[in-house]
């Protein structure tokens, strides 16, 4: 049987998750979300060494899944030599990008951290996109929030406002990637705010890529432990339609919350 945990800094793995449930139905799954280390776009890449590491010691050593995916662009992109045979990460989709654009104008809706870092810009030049293709980082920090909090739920007006201010920094983009798992809960909502654009959703591939890694088979079982607030984590869950519980666990170390 397969067993596989996905965490992120909060309901941003539930789209991963998601996404390995439709392709093999039957893997077990143990869905970890730190809120307490939300956001992960905050955090220094030290910082977020320290949590991912622990946090990866912590759901091997509790649950000794066959794979843990890393459910989040940020640290796949900041953490070098993160991936090994047992851990996998969400890389944004850019020669799916370079694909699929008619222009080769390509933005990347991602957080801070990674805007601002230069991972993005060297990940690009490792994918060896064609010469026409650029590709402009895009902060959505605001728009992960809007998501984690519920408020996209809640308060669609604001989270609409939200959008169409993050995405007139996307120029002439005519493809852009989702290069934050919490984005595509609102994908709908974007595509409404700028029709003709393409918008890629990662979990497909990396959920495809989990099943050739660990095989299909088990018995569908989902656990979802969260590091903070598991009332309110299940709250907004309920209102995306899953009805597991929630129980409590912290795995990240002392010293990197907030």
């Amino acid at each position: 049987m397969a067993t596989v945990a996905v965490f992120d800094s909060g309901l941003g793995s539930l789209s991963i998750v998601n996404a390995i449930r439709t392709v093999s139905p039957g893997c077990d799954i143990i869905y970890y979300a730190d809120t307490r280390s939300h956001p992960y776009g905050a955090k220094s890449a030290g910082e977020l060494s320290g949590i991912v590491r622990a946090t990866l010691d912590g759901l091997r050593g509790m649950f000794a899944p066959d794979l843990v995916v890393v459910g989040s662009n940020t640290p796949t992109l900041l953490l070098d030599g993160m991936e090994d045979a047992r851990t996998m990460g969400v890389w944004p989709p850019l020669r799916e990008a370079a694909s699929a654009s008619r222009t080769g104008r390509i933005a990347v809706l991602a957080t801070r951290a990674v805007v601002g870092s230069g991972a993005l810009d060297r990940y690009a030049r490792s994918c060896g996109l064609p010469g026409r293709v650029t590709v402009r980082g895009v902060d959505a920090s605001r728009l992960v929030s809007l998501v984690e909090t519920g408020t996209f739920l809640r308060d669609p007006e604001r989270c609409g406002a939200a959008i169409r201010d993050v995405l007139r920094h996307m120029g002439d983009a005519d493809v852009c990637t989702l290069s934050s798992t919490h984005l595509p809960f609102i994908r709908g909502m974007l595509e409404r705010e700028r029709p003709g654009t393409v918008f890629l959703d990662p979990a497909g591939s990396v959920a495809r890529r989990v099943i050739e890694e660990v095989g299909d088979g088990g018995d569908g079982t989902l656990r979802i432990f969260a590091s903070s607030e598991t009332g309110r984590m299940a709250e907004n869950l309920r209102m995306l339609g899953v009805r597991e519980d929630v129980s409590m666990l912290d795995l990240a170390p002392s010293g990197s919350r907030g």
